[in-house]
């Protein structure tokens, strides 16, 4: 997340709604190039697709792509795809007629439709049921579509943000995801790192949560010790920034005083294989591999890849990249490797 410190208004194309600016607290410098590019993929109409890990602020990414978009003056549509019974998908998306099936007592709009001039954000797209993707690749590229019961083809003018925790393209290699959907839905794709690579923002985080739920609470904002803070930029994060919200909230309203103490933080964070033996100041690649003597370079050369993709939640192109060679190259190695 970046908070903005600029007090103008004027950026605010989404203003006429009172629409407020979403807001992505960071001082990380791969956030804050991923945000440059947000702001640059919004002055367009190109297709979106952000990855990453649960809880590290994929809708706000989203939000933020559409606040700075032309379309802002229309409220965006959101749907999450994998909370929809498989058996409603296409009425969510689509909408249906009266009469269409059993219940449907009166015409309904879908997503695409309630989209129209604005955005759509597919949230969780990699549990999109696989009978479903023909159907909504079709609706992506023809930007038309017909309600469930319908005959009428209804055109829109959607401008398309997906999300998943999910790789993809693994998915595509699997079976359960249509190669042409997904190479249609990820025209740009930006990957958002997790917490654990970017422990420089914990404190930005925490700080901001606090004041937040003072406000919300109506209460006096709470201040976390030393040592509360070292168990934070020690800790791993598996739920990454929701789940530092969830630990700053519980602190909010638990907490008789105005400091927090360590005693005060979940145990769990203080121990486990959730922690991470390393220093709080560090902030990028804060996981060592430890490589005795007499082991071949070809077996280093293995341990560093799996350990690379695994900080990265195994996406393949931001692995690629810190190690320095293509994705294809990567994927021929991976390849050797598991014949061994």
């Amino acid at each position: 997340m970046t908070k903005s410190n600029n007090g103008n208004n004027q950026d605010k194309t989404g203003k006429e709604r009172g629409e407020t600016k979403p807001v992505f607290i960071t001082q990380n410098q791969v956030m804050k190039e991923l945000l440059a590019k947000i702001k640059l993929v919004a002055k367009t109409r190109a297709t979106l697709l952000i990855t990453g890990e649960n809880g590290t602020g994929k809708e706000v990414m989203a939000r933020m792509a559409h606040y700075y978009s032309s379309r802002s003056d229309k409220e965006m549509i959101s749907v999450n795809c994998g909370a929809i019974p498989s058996d409603l998908v296409e009425s969510e998306l689509f909408g249906h007629e009266k009469g269409a099936f059993t219940g449907a007592s009166e015409k309904k709009k879908g997503c695409f439709e309630l989209a129209d001039k604005s955005t759509l954000f597919l949230d969780e797209i990699g549990e999109m049921p696989k009978d479903m993707q023909v159907k909504l690749l079709r609706a992506v590229e023809m930007q038309s579509f017909r309600r469930v019961g319908g005959k009428k083809e209804i055109n829109v003018d959607v401008s398309i943000i997906s999300a998943t925790n999910k790789i993809l393209i693994d998915e595509v290699k699997s079976g359960n995801f249509r190669e042409d959907l997904y190479y249609r839905l990820n025209v740009i794709e930006l990957y958002i790192p997790p917490l654990r690579n970017r422990r420089e923002d914990i404190p930005l985080l925490v700080s901001y949560f606090s004041n937040h739920f003072a406000d919300t609470y109506n209460m006096k904002p709470i201040e976390f010790s030393e040592e509360c803070m070292d168990i934070f930029t020690s800790y791993g994060w598996p739920g990454n920034v929701r789940e530092l919200k969830n630990i700053v909230e519980r602190c909010a309203v638990l907490c008789e005083g105005e400091k927090v103490q360590a005693d005060a933080i979940p145990s769990h964070l203080q121990a486990g294989d959730k922690v991470y033996p390393v220093s709080p100041k560090k902030s990028e690649f804060d996981n060592y591999i430890q490589v005795p003597v007499g082991v071949s370079l070809e077996e280093v050369e293995r341990k560093v890849i799996n350990q690379t993709l695994s900080s990265v939640d195994n996406n393949k192109t931001e692995a690629s990249k810190i190690l320095g060679f293509s994705r294809k190259t990567l994927h021929n190695k991976l390849e050797k490797y598991e014949g061994k």
